[in-house]
């Protein structure tokens, strides 16, 4: 009965293991994109984990294979697997990769990652998952004197081991209805301190930064603005290290507001702009191209959209969306060529040209930026929709300084998160009760105390225990959690009291 006992349980530890690595074994058929109309006509398959739209999906999945059949005369069908965001693209790839290595195999079975943030693709090349691109020796053309700059503006543009590069361009903004601003009486916001307004109150839309990577750059591109700005106005003689944690402290009462005014957090933050268009929200943000093409499927006659995006003028870098072959990928010779096809003219007109162009979409423009610099000009910066957007000029009234937040993206994510998200019912109600009173002074000082996550302490306890076990990570949040819920709930008690 014992040796039957022990059994069971050796059973039950198999079982613990082998489903979680059949899940990621299946990952390429689970989450097949739902367009699979010519899948299993074609000669050849191409597995892209992406976190990209479906309308993007289908430019660039149509465009490879007609340009791939044309020069081989072979057909293929692309594949896209869309769990989600870039998070959980990543978590996809880490758990295909660690159920890979239990089997002793070398890759995830897929082949291309497909869009995210640089920040996401240079840990995964740092774990090894990426393999060396051809496009460096192919091309090498687009990489010398005014070619695709390894660095702009603080921003990196490829990986230093060419692991991968960046395919399109990206910025961060503010998207916002103009209908709904006009029934509020407020002006179109400009700057990231227009969303703390009080008059946003109930209309921002925002999402959680533990689910969108993106997101979370643009919160880091406010509080670096917020950095830079208190360097600039201090006098010599003040210690750097005080002015950069003043200018954090700064930033993150500015995300207490926002926070504040936030209607609701979502999963996904290409939900924002369409929530914002749909009347849900008055302002939100978001990544340029969400809003760009919200506001293009809005368009009426008259080329008027009622979903506007501006970028705040010295409030985001220009970074980039990058793309990966991954390693032990199982077609990796039509993965390269997939990156090259994504890099050359054609590939690069297709997310910017108007539809019908050629090059260019065929159903609808993308409304991104490309990342090659030589297209600025002539016919082909003609045939940019947003061309005017001029992103490599636009780069050099923002340096990104790395060693300023950098080192501290994992940790905003989660200060976001407790100080916003999983307070926000307490956050709300003691907001409304010091708009109620005035914003008297006591209230406020304790609404804004952010002294348990202050710039020295994101930068080290908090960010080594989200290093250690999910345990320690949860208790961590779990007392934060409960530090600004108790602020929130006495900040709402000391302004019912007037103080």
């Amino acid at each position: 009965m014992e040796r039957r006992r022990g059994g069971m349980k050796t059973w039950k530890k198999i079982a613990l293991i082998l489903a979680p690595l059949a899940g990621v074994v299946a990952a390429p058929l689970v989450l097949r994109d739902n367009e699979s109309e010519g899948a299993d006509e074609a000669e050849l398959r191409l597995d892209v984990i992406t976190p990209h739209t479906e309308t993007l999906r289908r430019e660039f999945g149509e465009a490879f294979a007609e340009y791939w059949e044309k020069k081989t005369g072979q057909s293929v069908y692309v594949n896209y697997l869309v769990p989600g965001g870039t998070s959980e693209c990543v978590r996809v790839i880490s758990n295909g990769f660690e159920a890979a290595e239990e089997r002793g195999e070398p890759g995830c079975g897929i082949d291309v990652f497909f869009g995210g943030g640089a920040f996401d693709f240079a840990r995964q090349a740092k774990l090894g998952r990426f393999q060396k691109l051809r496009i460096f020796e192919n091309h090498p053309e687009l990489f010398g004197a005014g070619g695709i700059p390894a660095t702009l503006g603080g921003e990196t543009f490829y990986d230093p081991e060419h692991e991968w590069i960046g395919c399109v361009l990206s910025s961060f903004g503010i998207c916002y209805n103009t209908d709904l601003l006009e029934d509020r009486g407020l002006s179109p916001p400009v700057s990231w301190d227009d969303l703390g307004d009080p008059g946003y109150v109930r209309g921002i839309a925002l999402a959680d930064t533990t689910k969108s990577s993106s997101v979370t750059k643009s919160f880091e591109m406010l509080v670096q603005q917020k950095i830079q700005q208190e360097l600039a106005g201090a006098d010599a003689e003040e210690d750097r290290a005080v002015v950069i944690a003043r200018g954090w402290e700064t930033s993150l009462n500015l995300i207490q507001r926002i926070g504040a005014n936030a209607r609701y957090f979502t999963d996904s933050s290409a939900k924002i702009p369409r929530d914002v268009a749909q009347g849900n929200a008055v302002a939100g943000m978001c990544i340029d191209f969400y809003g760009r093409t919200t506001s293009e499927t809005l368009k009426k006659a008259d080329g008027s959209s009622r979903l506007q995006y501006i970028m705040p003028p010295g409030g985001s870098s220009i970074s980039v969306d990058p793309v990966a072959v991954l390693a032990g990928a199982p077609h990796a010779d039509l993965a390269q060529a997939f990156v090259e096809f994504i890099l050359s003219e054609e590939g690069q007109m297709l997310w910017t040209a108007a539809p019908g162009s050629t090059p260019g979409p065929r159903y609808r423009a993308l409304r991104r930026l490309p990342i090659r610099p030589d297209l600025y000009q002539g016919e082909t910066l003609a045939a940019m929709i947003d061309g005017a957007a001029m992103p490599f000029e636009q780069a050099k009234k923002f340096s990104y300084d790395r060693k300023l937040t950098g080192h501290l993206f994992s940790p905003l994510k989660v200060i976001i998160r407790v100080m916003c998200i999983d307070s926000h019912d307490e956050m709300k109600e003691a907001w409304d009760a010091l708009i109620e009173a005035g914003f008297p002074e006591e209230a406020q000082a304790r609404f804004f105390d952010v002294s348990a996550v202050s710039y020295d302490k994101a930068g080290r306890q908090i960010k080594s225990t989200l290093k250690k076990s999910k345990v320690d990570s949860v208790k961590l949040m779990n007392e934060l959690g409960s530090f600004f819920r108790a602020n929130y709930r006495e900040a709402r008690r000391l302004a019912e009291e007037g103080r």
